[in-house]
């Protein structure tokens, strides 16, 4: 199926400007969260922990979230974790314009919204094989990346520029709250799931571990997952706490800068996007241009730990935002068609919680590290670490090798 009977499928309309409503206030909130901890700290350690604890409410709630989505409703799970989203994110709003926020208030906001995503991310992602046939699915996620990277665009320069004064940043969670109520009401209604007979519920942990087993038993999967996570272990941290502080150290700049930074990035990846689809580099297997996007990444990540000039910064922080864009619809497509649908909403959280995981662990380890060696440092080491493992695993993986897109 072409995109422009894509664009008259009413179900699917609706998720996507669901997710871009969400993306976009997003942006205002991964903008003003760091300068909100170093405005209150001024602590490189306190940013992280901050940005880990985001990320450990998922590590032990996905599993329990995916089956839940598979078992029940994810369009029900969608629509209660955004509405929660959007009350807690008026609340944190409030509190800030209200000159009421500590340090203690941001660990229990981010653990909050932590516990969110947890239930939003397989849900939104189970949703769309339910709403368009499999021929769709590829016109489908191209259009969901192309709109949700169009929200990058303008969000990260908004909230940079809002996040400037004490004011600003309240507003930027309100903003957020925003579009988490509009994700809410446009939660698009799916196929009834399928009942099951007298006598066939399982256990909520044996469908845990059914869907653990599936995955171990697809050795590709497996190794892509394994691959990943290492890759996230070396390179999540530095780019959640350290960039803003580069931003503000480096280059001498503020938050307006780091709104830029990220903006350009998403411009990268919907340029990306629109290359995926050129027929002569669709002849690049999967796996291998994977591996080439994380190499030239880790180039990004040296050549940052060494600028000092805003124009190679915007040109980096391109680059790296193409090379996501190239590869990101064609690698969702080839999860969600080699996972069955019934499992689907599992087997994402069982994927999510290992990168979740891996990244607050390697936020923590972040923040310790910058304590014994300097940002820019630590980018360098990073960027080339993640570029040998990239590199390795090109040239040894034949598994990774044989990953092909999906036609």
């Amino acid at each position: 199926m072409k995109s422009e009977n894509i664009l008259r499928h009413s179900g699917f309309m609706r998720l996507l400007a669901g997710s871009s409503a969400t993306l976009l206030g997003d942006q205002f909130t991964m903008i003003a969260i760091p300068w909100l901890v170093l405005h209150l700290t001024h602590d490189s350690m306190v940013l992280g922990t901050v940005m880990a604890c985001v990320g450990f409410p998922r590590v032990a709630l996905l599993l329990v979230a995916g089956v839940l989505v598979d078992r029940y409703s994810p369009r029900a799970a969608l629509m209660a974790s955004s509405l929660i989203g959007a009350i807690v994110l008026s609340v944190f709003g409030t509190l800030v314009l209200a000159h009421a926020m500590t340090v203690h208030w941001m660990y229990v906001f981010a653990a909050v919204m932590g516990v969110v995503g947890s239930f939003t991310i397989p849900a939104r992602m189970s949703m769309l094989p339910r709403l368009v046939e499999p021929a769709q699915l590829q016109a489908a996620n191209s259009m969901m990346m192309a709109a949700s990277q169009g929200s990058i665009l303008i969000g990260p320069i908004l909230a940079g520029l809002l996040s400037a004064t004490q004011k600003g940043l309240g507003v930027a969670f309100l903003v957020d709250g925003v579009c988490f109520l509009i994700a809410a009401v446009t939660v698009p209604r799916v196929p009834a799931h399928t009942a099951s007979e007298p006598g066939t519920e399982v256990r909520l942990l044996t469908s845990v571990f059914d869907g653990i087993k599936w995955l171990c038993s697809d050795r590709t999967l497996r190794t892509l997952t394994c691959y990943w996570a290492m890759a996230a272990l070396i390179a999540s941290g530095p780019v959640q706490v350290g960039l803003p502080i580069l931003v503000q150290q480096q280059l001498g700049m503020g938050s307006a800068v780091f709104g830029v930074l990220i903006s350009v990035n998403g411009f990268g990846q919907l340029a990306g996007v629109a290359l995926s689809g050129l027929r002569l580099l669709k002849a690049i297997p999967l796996g291998i241009a994977v591996c080439m996007i994380d190499l030239i990444a880790g180039l990004a990540m040296f050549g940052m730990g060494v600028n000092h000039l805003l124009a190679v910064s915007v040109a980096l922080m391109l680059t790296l935002g193409m090379g996501m864009g190239f590869v990101q619809v064609s690698l969702y497509t080839w999860i969600q068609n080699r996972i069955p649908k019934q499992m689907l909403g599992r087997i994402v959280s069982i994927l999510t919680l290992i990168m979740t995981g891996v990244s607050p662990l390697s936020a923590l380890l972040t923040g310790v590290l910058t304590h014994y060696i300097s940002m820019p440092q630590l980018f360098v080491i990073g960027g080339g670490l993640l570029s040998s493992l990239a590199l390795l695993s090109m040239l040894m993986s034949r598994t990774i090798r044989s990953v092909q897109a999906v036609s």
